[in-house]
């Protein structure tokens, strides 16, 4: 399959958007039928495969799709790019918390929950326009340079 670059990142032109696996269109499949179709995507040659902490909730649980990418993913993890996504919710800053330690504790739940040690590509998945977008480039600049995201 062709490869297109994000950033330093090299990925399939077709990925896999996961979200489906857990809500949204239409009935959810049996886990492991996701897991299977996850698989099959990639022995046809998708190395991209997209999640978000989110995905789940409205039929399972928040982390519930990334929890089932990541038992997919873990026996060829280090041949695809994982990407995730957060939100910053309006409340999570309010008892002083700061916009780091906030992303930090987003990411290494992320992380645990995909049963990894980094995520390939991490993004906001929501825009708090209480939060500015420099403070966030700021804590995941600090994470890119611990090897945790790599763009």
């Amino acid at each position: 399959m062709k490869q297109r670059t994000i950033g330093p990142l090299s990925v399939s032109e077709i990925g896999v958007g996961c979200m489906g696996f857990s809500h949204g269109y239409g009935k959810v499949p049996a886990a492991e039928e996701s897991i299977n179709a996850m698989r099959k995507a990639y022995e046809t040659g998708c190395t991209f495969f997209d999640t978000a902490e989110v995905y789940g909730d409205v039929l399972y649980w928040p982390g519930h799709n990334e929890e089932l990418v990541g038992r997919a993913l873990k026996p060829f993890r280090q041949d695809v790019a994982l990407a995730t996504k957060l939100h910053l919710g309006p409340a999570e800053l309010a008892d002083g918390t700061t916009v780091e330690a906030a992303v930090r504790r987003h990411l290494e739940a992320s992380i645990k929950r995909l049963d990894t040690d980094y995520v390939d590509l991490y993004y906001l998945h929501r825009i708090n326009e209480q939060v500015p977008f420099e403070d966030v480039a700021a804590a995941m600049g600090k994470l890119i340079a611990e090897g945790k995201i790599r763009a």
